[in-house]
């Protein structure tokens, strides 16, 4: 299925700030989601992936020009193929029962999340228009 959307040079620029925003975003939750979950003494790479993808989503949808449950969608598409790649082989931690055990529930964790910030950017858009 091909898509073919006609965009002007403004969405052009408005798309390209919105790519840029969406990387430091990306950026900034995963470290603070790191550093909270430091903190708070829990497994830090679900948290992470958590927090990371539905900041991604969320603020991919907030900040396109234009077609913004598409934008939404095409993050969510691309963090799970960069969530599938950035994490690598996952373990529990070593002060858990099955330690050293590989595990999907980070990667599962991340995907949920994603899922559900569409979900949300969906029903935000769908309340939006009606009104």
């Amino acid at each position: 299925m091909c898509f073919l959307i006609r965009l002007n040079m403004n969405q052009v620029k408005g798309f390209t700030l919105s790519i840029v925003i969406v990387i430091i975003s990306f950026v900034i939750s995963a470290f603070s989601a790191g550093l909270l979950a430091d903190l708070a003494g829990v497994w830090k790479k679900p948290i992470i992936g958590a927090v990371a993808a539905f900041c991604v989503v969320i603020v991919g949808y907030a900040t396109a020009p234009s077609h913004k449950r598409l934008a939404s969608a095409i993050w969510l598409i691309v963090g799970a193929i960069s969530a599938w790649f950035l994490a690598g082989d996952s373990y529990y931690p070593e002060d858990y029962e099955h330690a050293y055990q590989l595990t999907i529930i980070p990667l599962l964790a991340t995907y949920l999340s994603g899922l559900l910030a569409l979900l949300l950017c969906i029903m935000w858009h769908k309340n939006r228009t009606r009104t």
